[in-house]
């Protein structure tokens, strides 16, 4: 994969995988009233700052303990 590519992917990845998380917490801690979407997009906003970085640092590292152990 190219620089772009993997630049691009992982951004794709933290804000899914972020707007998913945040409507369930959202879901859970707060319920489907007026205060939903404010509180869902909030929080959405923190974990997709949160979770960016991740998505860039944690997948070569899971790639090399999977070569490590030959999975």
């Amino acid at each position: 994969m190219s620089i772009r590519q993997i630049f691009f992917f992982g951004i794709c990845m933290a804000a899914i995988m972020s707007l998913c998380m945040s409507f369930a917490m959202a879901a859970i801690n707060v319920g489907f009233n007026a205060g939903f979407t404010p509180a869902w997009l909030s929080g959405w906003g923190i974990g997709f700052v949160v979770s960016l970085p991740f998505s860039f640092f944690v997948p070569p590292l899971i790639q090399k303990i999977m070569k490590k152990f030959g999975i």
